[in-house]
């Protein structure tokens, strides 16, 4: 039967020392951005979270608006 101490080492060996880290690397090295992010999600998280009168002020969102084909009814 193993010790505790044995255990341990065990275990020390086989998990890496930043298992976050390298859950990261792997993720970059093997999937891409896609296969990772769910566009409606962020595009729905974010929507949730930004309010852009915090960010810009009203003529600086219509004149973006304008630019970009909206028209203010």
């Amino acid at each position: 039967m193993t010790s505790a101490r044995h255990n341990k080492d065990f275990i020390i060996d086989l998990l890496p020392s930043y298992p976050l880290d390298k859950a990261i690397e792997w993720i970059k090295a093997n999937l891409s951005p896609d296969d990772v992010f769910d566009e409606q999600n962020i595009l729905d998280y974010v929507a949730s979270t930004y309010n852009a009168n915090e960010v810009f002020d009203d003529r600086e969102l219509e004149g973006w608006a304008e630019d970009h084909g909206f028209v203010k009814e």
